[in-house]
């Protein structure tokens, strides 16, 4: 929905040059503001471009010269439509490198499925999915859609849909969203997907969407992410729960939560988890799935940040710091004596690492302890 305010040259004076952003032409009199939703901010617009009916899919402004029209009746401005992605196998091509990005960037949390076909689809064929009968496990948004069929054997068959003629940028966050549905449909057994409220599912992939957009350093679409009601605040909520417990924590209540969807009120229930240990921890260490983990009590935190360990090499290089395991640009809180403090991990070398601390402009080489 586009919300548009009218604007009187005494609310907001207008200089005599100035120029609608549709037409190009001087506006004269009383004009509207509209917002730009592909790019941000705001543009001028004059009385007539804003009585047109056609507006532009990507940032839902009125088009009038030099715009594309889609097979399916979208309209793109002449900006929009020149970073619009329109060629098949470079969508594609895009939608690749975003499953290999995930795979490498989330490497440590969680693996893709394999071999997804992904197709690009105009908006009725999208439209289309929701009607469409017989998926137990279907995400459709008004962006790309993901069905998957399980086969004997906890095998499954996926698809993945998503509109065509997308900004690269919308289309790698669209990609990360619904490769993290066939993560989902793939780790969730029956009972949790049972129980887990569907605003929750999405959240967490806008999550996902979101750390891969801040990986990319694409602060518009990280932006779009979280002010989008498309997840009635699950994803905010998510945001708060890995700010302060960290993004496998969130992995883990996704898979073993109690909880149909968490609250801001309630963060620390994203440690009731179902059997106390996830199904991964159990493995790892060999125990039976019945098997209940007791905490056990926190030793005391450093009076400062510690640099503890580092591990691994090249892209996939660790590092310890307090309580926290970090990999590059990764942000996280850390025990600090009665406290925590959120800190990003900027970069890992053989002997050392750069953080800086929430809000802080200065940065911190932490060392390796040597006996």
């Amino acid at each position: 929905m586009i919300f548009l305010w009218l604007l009187c040259g005494a609310v907001l004076p207008l200089r005599a040059d100035t120029l609608c952003d549709v037409c190009g032409q001087v506006i004269v009199g009383k004009y509207y503001h509209m917002e730009d939703r592909a790019a941000g901010g705001n543009k001028n617009v004059c009385r007539d471009c804003a009585d047109l009916d056609e507006r532009c899919f990507a940032c839902g402004l009125p088009v009038k010269k030099d715009y594309k029209t889609l097979a399916d009746g979208r309209y793109l401005c002449a900006r929009d439509a020149a970073e619009a992605i329109g060629s098949t196998e470079e969508a594609e091509r895009v939608c690749e490198m975003v499953h290999d990005d995930l795979n490498r960037m989330l490497w440590r949390f969680l693996t893709l499925p394999d071999k997804v076909p992904v197709v690009m689809v105009d908006k009725f064929q999208l439209q289309n999915l929701f009607k469409t009968p017989g998926y137990e496990h279907a995400c459709v948004s008004i962006f790309g859609a993901t069905q998957t069929h399980p086969l004997p054997g906890r095998k499954f068959v996926h698809s993945i849909s998503i509109l065509s003629d997308l900004k690269k940028a919308r289309l790698m966050a669209v990609c990360a969203h619904e490769y993290t549905h066939t993560w989902l449909n793939e780790n969730l057994g029956p009972e949790r997907k049972a129980v887990l409220d569907s605003k929750a599912e999405e959240g967490f992939c806008e999550l996902v969407a979101y750390k891969y957009m801040e990986n990319k350093q694409e602060s518009f679409e990280m932006e779009v992410i979280k002010k989008s009601d498309y997840t009635k605040g699950q994803i905010k909520v998510l945001l708060e729960a890995e700010t302060m417990y960290g993004f496998n924590a969130v992995v883990e209540w996704m898979k073993s939560g109690e909880d149909a969807k968490l609250e801001s009120s309630g963060l620390d229930r994203i440690r009731a988890l179902k059997t106390g240990w996830s199904a991964r921890a159990v493995a790892s260490v060999g125990l039976p799935a019945i098997a209940v983990a007791v905490a056990a009590p926190l030793p005391p935190a450093p009076d400062k940040l510690v640099l503890k360990g580092i591990s691994g090499t090249g892209p996939r290089r660790l590092a310890i710091i307090n309580d926290h395991t970090f990999e590059v640009m990764e942000r996280g809180r850390v025990r600090v004596g009665q406290t925590n403090a959120l800190i990003r991990c900027l970069e890992i070398r053989p002997t050392s690492v750069i953080v800086q601390a929430e809000g802080a402009k200065e940065k911190q080489e932490l060392f390796l302890r040597t006996e």
